[in-house]
């Protein structure tokens, strides 16, 4: 049925721009009009109302919405203040939830009063009989008990002295402890809700073999309501390459984009200045990518690693049609912000880690020099420099609003953007990288009616038009 849909405001690329309706029918936008013309039509009107923006929906380039949904399914430890809570919180739970192995997520340690790291001796103190994993928020870092270490004695990164494991088994830990594909699709369901509750429409998922496999299904079974971009590990690779599996395969609700690869840790595990792979392996994947179709998507943080990439494409990759990415790119050099431009590199940059552990006297200040920290996450320079950039949440957590306000109110001012550019980039740029810009993320005829209304003044969501 048709309908028009008129708000105060409407995102027409990026601007704000007043005065204007949208008719859309079914799925579809089927012109822009004039506001005034709108009300001369027999078709019915929809008016929200003053301080209302009607935009393209979100696009979040960058999520684990897969694992995240499992997530919704174990403690969370992201809200406690102290190390003590998070200690008695978990002795709690553990005394009225019987569990094979107990998975913990999301503690920050950064956020604690008392500022202690987590050991292997505080989860024994927990309980020495039942394995015991905390993961970190950044997935990057995880402490185990003593009788969770006995589970993983082959696995690499983990230091069985202090209970600490880096990179691996954080970031697998799905991998080593499997649940099912219905455990999964659950999962997938229960984050689908929140995401469309936030106005996102449309994701990039980081994920697994198993997890494509789930939203397959709940495609064929008419349950997956999001547009869904599968990338997955770099290990399921000789499989992606052995099937002739390539890039932009699928349709406009599901499809297989990549290959995700790890250059660098993360600031809050302190390892986001370590180099993860030789310039020889990632010279290789690279190669490999270019002679598979397969677009690579690289983690990297910290400025070594950045450099490390853009050196390699810019040896390797002549022309980027697979819209290579790096991840993150939150403290380049100013060098490297301008070869990216002149190279065609993608960058999917998370605006929610700058509200979250941004500033002077944040995380990402006790953990870095000075220097460093004035190259955090540089959005305004990027955007000056004409590169292809969008947000995403890396779900930490999945809130577009967050992120926004993160750009917004940037703690280094002269790297602030502007409210309707960080709609912009959260939204239309975001089309991109899944290879629809012809089809979603703008306010145009024919393209999909991906469409939500938000309110200006409070940032949060009025309605989803999808």
């Amino acid at each position: 049925m048709k309908q028009i849909l008129i708000a105060d405001k409407i995102l027409i690329g990026k601007e704000l721009v007043k005065n204007k309706a949208v008719i859309i029918n079914e799925d579809k936008i089927i012109d822009v009009t004039d506001a005034f013309e709108s009300e001369i039509t027999h078709i019915p009107a929809k008016t929200f109302p003053s301080g209302s923006i009607l935009m393209p929906a979100f696009i979040d380039t960058h999520t684990h919405l897969a694992s995240y949904g499992l997530s919704l399914t174990k403690p969370n430890l992201n809200n406690f203040k102290s190390k003590k809570d998070v200690i008695d919180y978990s002795k709690e739970y553990i005394k009225n939830f019987e569990r094979d192995i107990y998975i913990f997520l999301g503690y920050d340690e950064s956020k604690w009063t008392d500022k202690n790291e987590i050991t292997k001796e505080d989860l024994d103190k927990i309980s020495k009989e039942k394995p015991i994993i905390f993961r970190r928020i950044c997935g990057h870092k995880a402490v185990l008990n003593s009788k969770a270490l006995e589970i993983v004695k082959n696995i690499q990164g983990v230091d069985f002295k202090t209970g600490i494991a880096l990179e691996y088994l954080p970031l697998n830990i799905y991998e080593i402890f499997k649940p099912t594909i219905e455990e999964i699709k659950d999962g997938i369901l229960k984050a689908q809700e929140i995401a469309i509750n936030l106005g996102i429409k449309s994701i990039i998922d980081i994920t697994n073999i198993e997890s494509f496999k789930a939203y397959q299904e709940l495609k064929r079974e008419g349950k997956l309501k999001l547009r869904v971009g599968i990338v997955l590990y770099e290990r399921y690779f000789e499989y992606i390459k052995k099937v002739g599996l390539e890039y932009n395969f699928g349709d406009d609700n599901l499809k297989f984009l990549g290959i995700k690869i790890f250059l660098d840790g993360s600031v809050g595990a302190g390892t986001a200045d370590k180099l993860l792979k030789t310039n020889e392996e990632l010279e290789v994947i690279l190669k490999d990518c270019q002679n598979h179709n397969v677009q690579l998507l690289a983690h990297a943080i910290g400025q070594n690693a950045i450099n490390q990439f853009i050196n390699i494409f810019e040896k390797v990759v002549k022309n980027n049609y697979l819209r290579h990415r790096i991840e993150h790119f939150e403290f380049p050099y100013y060098e490297d912000i301008k070869r990216v431009s002149r190279l065609n590199i993608y960058v999917s940059m998370q605006p929610n880690f700058v509200a979250l552990w941004g500033g002077f006297d944040n995380m990402y200040a006790k953990k870095l020099p000075l220097e460093v920290l004035k190259r955090c996450n540089p959005y305004r320079t990027i955007f000056n420099e004409n590169i292809n950039f969008a947000f995403g949440s890396d779900c930490m957590p999945l809130d577009p609003f967050l992120g926004i306000k993160g750009a917004v109110h940037h703690f280094l001012e002269n790297e602030r953007i502007d409210l309707n550019l960080s709609l912009y980039l959260y939204s239309t740029a975001g089309a991109k990288f899944l290879f629809m810009e012809d089809k979603i993320g703008k306010i145009e005829r024919g393209y999909y009616s991906d469409l939500i209304v938000i309110d200006e003044k409070n940032l949060n969501l009025i309605e989803t038009c999808f």
